[in-house]
This record gives structure tokens, sequence and C-alpha cells, in this order.
């Protein structure tokens, strides 16, 4: 579960920046272009954060570590 949301981070990030460049280039700061990309990048972010720690939580458990 951990690598699938890593990879879907990997695919909202970059189509959040892609969409972030592309508004800012047509001059749309401050437009719903913005709001759609911050979306994306907010997605992406939360997928890398879910991802990461769902993988540290997964080898804790196959490696039997207790805090």
């Amino acid at each position: 579960m951990g690598g699938v949301s890593l990879v879907g981070a990997l695919v909202a990030l970059p189509a959040g920046f892609l969409q972030m460049v592309r508004t800012l280039e047509r001059g749309g700061y401050g437009t719903a272009g913005i709001d759609y990309a911050l979306w994306w990048l907010g997605l992406g972010g939360g997928l890398l954060a879910v991802g990461i720690a769902l993988l540290i939580w997964e080898l804790s458990i196959r490696h039997n570590v207790r805090h």
C-alpha cells in the first residue's frame, strides 16, 4: 500500500508542477488554473507523506521492530 501511494505521488507532483508552469506562463496568477495546480501539488504531497509513513510502518512490522 505504501508503494502505491508513492507511485501516485510520483504522478501527481509532476502533474501539478506542469499545470503550475503552464498557468504562470500564460500570466494566469490568481486564476482557477493556479487552484487546480495547487490541488495537484497538495494531493501529491499528501500521497508522499502517507506512502513514506506506510513504508516505515510495513518495514517495522516485517522486521519486528518495537519502540
